[in-house]
């Protein structure tokens, strides 16, 4: 379980098998919002998909705001690397800092795991790449039309 925040409202704990239609409406949302072209092929795979969060339900920290999700982070060990799988703040709760306190928190939950770097990857096209260069995270390559990025968790 996750400490309580200072703000009274909001809440952090560790995702549950409850929470996995939360993520999956989330996941399919942006999809529709950012790469409509891939729903179908999204849509085909989502059983895999499923089955990554229900696996890395522990890897996950869920904020909520009176009792209601409004945003997750989870990571997983993919490759021998510590990587953010996915990252999700509600619309309304966007721009208040809370993306990048669930990208600290799940920082911090691999590097407690032993991990010395976090990866991710983003849709080029993604407005949230910018949150994630402002968090110390590096470009280190591209896949098609995903920018790879790296930061060091050494503390």
């Amino acid at each position: 379980m996750r400490e309580e925040s200072e703000e009274p409202d909001l809440r952090w704990r560790t995702a549950d098998a409850a929470d996995l239609p939360f993520i999956q409406v989330a996941e399919l949302d942006y999809i529709r919002a950012h790469e409509p072209d891939q729903e179908a092929a999204w849509l085909a795979v989502v059983d895999r998909n499923r089955q990554l969060w229900a696996e890395n339900l522990e890897r996950t920290t869920v904020a909520e705001v009176g009792g209601t999700p409004v945003g997750y982070g989870m990571w997983a060990v993919l490759e021998g690397v510590a990587t953010v799988v996915t990252l999700h703040v509600a619309p309304a709760h966007r721009r208040s800092g809370l993306g990048r306190r669930l990208l600290d928190t799940v920082g911090d939950d691999a590097r407690r795991s032993g991990h010395d770097v976090l990866a991710l990857g983003v849709h080029r096209e993604n407005p949230a790449r910018h949150l994630y260069e402002s968090a110390g995270f590096t470009l280190t390559g591209e896949d098609g039309d995903y920018l790879l990025f790296r930061r060091d968790l050494d503390g």
